[in-house]
């Protein structure tokens, strides 16, 4: 870490309001299938209103990064924060489909203005040579509060019901509010001359590539904690901890090894095995059963997802000028949502037709043939802008003319 050099008291107070804020995000993500079950909604309805918080985000992905470059990350985390707050309080009140599906949207919506400004923020407080370590510790941030909600959120559900879940959601959302900076003192500075449309921006290698990558993981992502405690109880076990513990260690340890392998590997290397664990730990998780699945499917997801997002976001920090770094983070984190949506909604449609074992065999084959596709086509393409400009340059220049 370089002596701990990024460190400053700024760059802590935005990796604690991260925190938070994922916790919040993520501690429904476990329950919220089981509780929307609960309720009477078939396969296809819980596919519908967990993956509802997908379509909202996607919807405002873009807006919010272009709102990013355009007004500074301060204004657009904010409003975030408060939507991502209104829609948390809207659980209480979704008893029905539609409800649930209303509140799980406007949810959706209000995460995507912090997702795209806390990165951008934290990108523009340091230096170029510190991307990888920033995004890194940053992400790593995210995943502990993941880790922590994947955790413990069946447990504070059979103690305390959805009512208790919502109340720890909404008290760490208002904390993030409370602790991230407001005038972050930023090393670079967007200039604005520099902002290039949309169209230019998503249509380089080096911002599409990553973001169709992220998609395949977080199709994986999404089929895994929407549907595996229903495939648990579809074979007789209704305790998941082994699955959430594998997972929430995984994941974190993973992530603070992400800045060594991105160094060894190359980002872009590292992305391929990425999706082939992935990939591999989804189709193993549909052709096996009993109680020791959860330690593999937990402990596969967790690496994979813990490696990740902070690989395939180094190459786009690395390639992308300041004045068009939150379009870019805007565009790349749709990939999240799209992918949380397939594996939420499309899944659901295999799991009512072929059963829960059909979801992750399905998911993990879509991504070791998209790994092939990436390998002989897609990775050449970015391979080629990046050998181009060896400093980080690609987009800058090919997007400049």
């Amino acid at each position: 870490m370089n002596g701990g050099s990024i460190y400053s008291r700024q760059f802590i107070s935005l990796l604690l309001a991260n925190l938070f804020f994922w916790l919040s995000v993520n501690v429904f993500l476990p329950v919220l299938p089981l509780y929307y079950h609960h309720l009477g909604m078939d396969d296809n309805e819980v596919g519908l209103a967990v993956g509802a918080y997908s379509v909202g985000a996607i919807a405002c992905r873009v807006f919010a990064g272009k709102a990013t470059d355009r007004y500074g990350s301060t204004p657009v985390i904010s409003i975030g924060i408060i939507i991502s707050t209104i829609g948390i309080a809207a659980y209480y009140v979704s008893g029905s489909f539609i409800t649930a599906t209303l509140s799980r949207l406007v949810h959706g919506a209000g995460i995507t203005g912090f997702a795209a400004a806390s990165m951008t923020m934290a990108s523009l407080m340091y230096e170029k040579e510190y991307a990888t370590e920033v995004l890194s510790v940053l992400t790593l941030s995210t995943m502990i509060g993941v880790g922590i909600a994947a955790s413990s959120a069946y447990g504070l559900y059979e103690y305390g019901g959805i009512g208790a879940v919502i109340l720890v959601g909404a008290v760490a959302t208002l904390l993030s509010l409370l602790l991230f900076p407001k005038k972050p003192h930023l090393k670079i500075k967007a200039v604005k001359s520099q902002s290039l449309p949309l169209k230019k921006v998503i249509t380089h290698p080096g911002v599409y590539v990553p973001t169709f990558s992220l998609a395949a993981v977080n199709l994986c992502f999404g089929s895994v904690m929407t549907f595996f405690p229903l495939l648990m109880l579809s074979q007789g076990m209704n305790q998941f901890s082994l699955f959430y513990i594998a997972y929430s260690i995984a994941v974190i340890f993973s992530r603070m090894w992400v800045g060594k392998l991105c160094c060894w590997l190359t980002p872009e290397r590292l992305a391929m095995y990425i999706m082939i664990l992935f990939g591999g730990t989804m189709v193993l998780t549909g052709q096996i059963s009993g109680r020791w699945i959860g330690v593999l499917c937990g402990a596969g997801v967790g690496i994979g997802y813990g490696l990740a997002y902070p690989t395939l976001a180094t190459i786009i920090t690395t390639c992308t000028q300041p004045a068009n770094r939150g379009t870019a983070f805007g565009f790349f984190a749709m990939a999240v949502d799209s992918g949380l949506a397939v594996g939420a909604i499309g899944m659901g449609f295999v799991a009512g037709t072929w059963g829960y074992p059909a979801v992750f065999t399905a998911a993990g084959m879509y991504t070791l043939v998209y790994t092939i596709l990436y390998r002989f086509w897609l990775k050449p393409k970015m391979d080629g802008c990046l050998a181009a400009h060896p400093t980080g340059k690609a987009i800058t220049d090919g997007l400049s003319g």
